[in-house]
């Protein structure tokens, strides 16, 4: 008896031994979170995981940047040529093979709309196969190859529509939407400058590709220039291949195996938003403006009776104010709410067209337009992500509504060529002291109400917090 009462206790009781009842807390803690901070929480594990030693540093280190690099060079070359398909346009109407036909413009148009409107089905594909983004953006970059070689060989337009404008559309987003994927693992924080850093590429590239292949177009046929720049593409961007590859060697799509939530459910929360609404009328009313300076600057600089050179520097500075815009931006976006920065650059654009590019009369008025329209509008469109990053953390789904937003602004860009030319109107004389000139006062007006339009976005404000 005594010797059950008085059993000897253990001395102590190692701390590796005693666990906590992890379930039991954490079954607390998910009653105790809202559902916005379930999802905060949610993004600071992924974001800690993201950082795991065994994996390249996010947002920083030679990886990230090197990567950034070599899709800069890319973006820099492919989809730098299609925007300036002016000074092809120029040549094919006086080239006696294709001269006076009425579907040389549709060339480039289908080059930058075929990008645009494929962004949804590469989508599709890269979440399907998502490991094989590597091989699509390499397949992406022959094709782009292929079509120039392929247009060197025409002699009728309809060779043209499908070489140098089909085939190479489909090629740039085979090639580019696997670069935004990637992008998205190698930059979380300073996600915004990066799109900003990338964008910024096609604006670089925007002022030296126009001389350099408008230099072949006047010492060489057609033929020659176009091949010239396939093999300079191919030097300049192909060894950037090496270092274009995904942060981790599985996709984000394959790590959804014990992930109970279905990617279709958390997209239909997001088209359900109305956070999503606003956003995407926002985006179409001011895609359907969004070129019309482009084409136009030009032109209404010729009706002023100013030199060509001077017709030519209003885009080349367009270009230039359009890298510090896209650099601004997206460094902008990391750092606040995307209402604000997408409210405010429609807006100064608006007030821009309205009281700028109206009343010009001269370079002294074009000039600071082409920089104000190159610094809001034509940067616009880096705010994308930030949008995306806003309506969910999901970053698959946030590619997917990516491309609904790079579709509208396909559908925009189809509809301003019937639009700008009912606004223009066949016949419309110059009226040196009308309102824009009198023939381009409906596209003047056009732009700025489209403008102030996307600009009331910002109403988005006053409805209820989101939640994740």
């Amino acid at each position: 008896m005594t010797n059950s009462v008085s059993s000897p206790l253990p001395e102590s009781v190692p701390l590796r031994s005693v666990s906590p009842p992890t379930s039991i807390l954490s079954d607390d803690f998910d009653r105790l979170l809202s559902e916005d901070e379930a999802g905060s929480e949610s993004s600071t594990i992924d974001l800690h995981f993201s950082q795991s030693p065994t994996l390249p540093s996010t947002d920083r280190g030679r990886h990230a940047w090197t990567f950034l690099a070599a899709c800069w060079l890319a973006e820099a070359m492919l989809w730098g040529f299609p925007l300036a398909f002016g000074i092809f346009q120029s040549y094919y109407s006086e080239h006696f093979l294709f001269k006076n036909n009425k579907n040389i413009p549709t060339i480039g148009t289908l080059a930058t709309g075929t990008s645009y409107l494929g962004m949804p089905l590469i989508n599709a594909i890269v979440l399907r196969w998502p490991r094989h983004q590597r091989a699509l953006c390499f397949f992406g970059w022959l094709l782009c190859i292929g079509g120039l070689v392929a247009a060197s060989f025409a002699t009728k337009v309809w060779h043209l529509l499908l070489s140098q404008g089909l085939l190479y559309g489909i090629g740039w987003v085979t090639c580019y939407t696997p670069f935004l994927f990637m992008l998205n693992s190698w930059f979380i924080e300073k996600r915004g400058l990066a799109y900003g850093i990338l964008f910024c590429a096609s604006g670089v590239s925007g002022l030296v590709i126009p001389l350099a292949v408008g230099f072949l177009l006047d010492r060489f046929e057609f033929r020659v220039a176009l091949r010239c720049y396939a093999v300079v593409t191919i030097v300049v961007s192909g060894p950037g291949f090496f270092l274009i590859k995904p942060r981790t060697s599985s996709s984000s799509s394959s790590n959804r195996a014990n992930d109970p939530r279905k990617p279709t459910d958390s997209l239909a929360r997001v088209l359900r938003s109305p956070h999503f609404a606003v956003f995407a009328a926002a985006i179409f009313v001011q895609g359907l403006a969004f070129f019309l300076p482009n084409i136009f600057l030009p032109s209404y600089a010729s009706s002023l009776s100013l030199p060509l050179a001077s017709a030519n520097s209003l885009l080349a500075l367009l270009s230039l104010s359009q890298v510090a815009g896209q650099l601004t931006l997206g460094y902008v976006s990391d750092m606040s709410n995307p209402y604000y920065p997408t409210s405010l650059a429609a807006l100064v654009s608006g007030l821009g067209a309205v009281f700028l590019w109206g009343p010009a009369k001269g370079m002294w008025r074009l000039v600071p337009f082409s920089l104000l329209w190159g610094f809001s509008s034509a940067s616009y469109s880096v705010l994308y992500m930030s949008v995306c990053t806003f309506l969910t953390a999901d970053a698959d789904v946030a590619m997917t509504v990516y491309g609904v937003f790079s579709f509208e602004r396909g559908v925009a860009n189809v509809l301003e060529g019937p639009i700008s030319a009912w606004l223009i109107g066949e016949g419309s004389k110059v009226v040196i002291e009308d309102f824009a000139l009198g023939r381009y006062k409906g596209v003047v007006w056009f732009t700025g109400v489209c403008m102030f339009l996307s600009s009331l976005g910002a109403a988005g404000l006053l409805l209820r917090k989101r939640s994740k």
